[in-house]
């Protein structure tokens, strides 16, 4: 099975090259993985106190990050690599303060790991989320390291858990520790004897408590809106945008639109689309700018504290495949949150939808009836107070991994 998994790994890294000339993203993808081997025996001593985070791309990141940061606090010789599979989770982080080194992830193939390993040498590995890798798992428990799988969640319908991935389901067999999101992870994980499974949560939980706490105020948006309502729609796609385009177009609310795609060719499109009545943040300057009825955000990194002006949010990526994305930045600020119909597998979507913070929508017409609703004070209010209290609970849990990862590391 293993040279089966290999030659499917190559034969997949092979067909994609050719997309490379279609897609930047693609090409930085390839390009990336290059040198990350060389940079890695540049800028790391395996004799050193390393602790290694895999993360697939910027979701994950934020999962990680107040991991890594309370363990930067406590041990003060501790040397942090992150690698990541995704280009656009390492070229939107190469400013992260906290990190040692940062690397695309060379794909799994066995040469590949066990240089990997060799040159990092860590002494714990944690794996965000479910992006496990199988010939680093081998490597890793042949180097004695401890292994780490924090924030995943795990389904009867995976792979793992079928006839024909027995061999993956052994090779998790060489986690340490699982932190999984929900019970039912844990439940199935324990069905196939996998030990030392604790329920954490999300660090996400954290990092958004962070956010709420810095308070952190954006003049030009506060002038934007003027005191009056508005819709924050984040990370949205193309699908979304026509979820929420008779709401933006014919309601009175201001709108503030920060879609996923900030390419040119996206941004232009949204210009394209609602003309005068709106205008790009980087050229929000005159009078006539701040009157305007919609804004588009047309960076990276505000976002998460642009939500706290939210009467109402409405998150991305769950009308298409794309992957609901981060609910938690708007719903610790009191505020309800909005999303498509496409979140099953996403935890906190799915538990705040039962408890009432959170509205799945299919089309347009359920959009404006939702937003309708919430225009009721009582409901906004105790919807947006689901949602803050709900993100308090889990943050409790999180404490575990951490003090975990502080008594293997010293």
């Amino acid at each position: 099975m293993k040279y089966i998994y290999e030659i499917f790994i190559i034969l997949a890294y092979l067909s994609a090259q050719p997309l490379r000339i279609f897609s930047s993203k693609t090409n930085l993808f390839f390009e990336g993985r290059r040198n990350a081997l060389k940079i890695l025996r540049e800028e790391v001593n395996p004799s050193d106190k390393n602790i290694w985070f895999h993360v697939a791309s910027l979701g994950e990141f934020e999962i990680a990050k107040p991991i890594i940061e309370s363990l930067k606090s406590k041990i003060d010789d501790l040397k942090i690599i992150i690698t990541f599979f995704s280009p656009s989770g390492l070229e939107n982080s190469k400013d992260y303060m906290f990190a040692d080194s940062m690397v695309y992830l060379p794909i799994d193939l066995s040469a590949n790991a066990k240089k990997f390993i060799k040159i990092v040498n860590p002494k714990v590995a944690v794996f965000i989320k479910n992006d496990i890798w199988s010939n680093y798992l081998f490597y890793l428990k042949q180097n004695n390291s401890l292994i780490y799988s924090v924030s995943s969640k795990f389904y009867k319908s995976q792979f793992y858990f079928k006839f024909y991935g027995i061999w993956f389901l052994e090779k998790l067999r060489n986690i340490n520790y699982f932190y999984v999101q929900d019970i039912d992870s844990k439940n199935i994980l324990e069905n196939y004897s996998l030990k030392n499974i604790s329920i954490s949560g999300d660090s996400r939980f954290s990092s958004v408590i962070k956010t709420l706490e810095e308070n952190k105020s954006i003049e030009k948006i506060e002038k934007f809106i003027d005191n009056k309502k508005c819709l924050i729609a984040g990370s949205v796609w193309e699908k979304d945008i026509n979820i929420i385009n008779k709401v933006v177009l014919e309601n009175k609310t201001k709108s503030i639109i920060a879609p996923h795609d900030i390419t040119s060719n996206f941004i232009k499109k949204l210009e394209n689309l609602y003309g005068n009545n709106a205008v790009k943040f980087s050229c929000l300057n005159s009078k006539g700018d701040f009157n305007k009825k919609i804004l588009i955000i047309d960076s990276i990194g505000s976002l998460k504290h642009i939500y706290k002006y939210g009467y109402v949010s409405y998150i991305g990526g769950g009308m298409s495949n794309n992957g609901l994305h981060n609910i938690l930045e708007a719903a610790v600020f009191s505020c309800p949150v909005i999303i498509g119909k496409n979140y099953k597998g996403f935890t906190e979507a799915e538990e705040l939808l039962k408890l009432g913070g959170v509205y799945s929508v299919k089309d347009s017409d359920e959009f404006s009836k939702v937003f309708s609703m919430l225009d009721d004070s009582a409901l906004r209010n105790k919807s947006g107070k689901i949602n803050f209290n709900y993100i308090l609970k889990s943050v409790k849990k999180n404490s575990k991994i951490i003090n975990s990862l502080i008594e293997n590391l010293h």
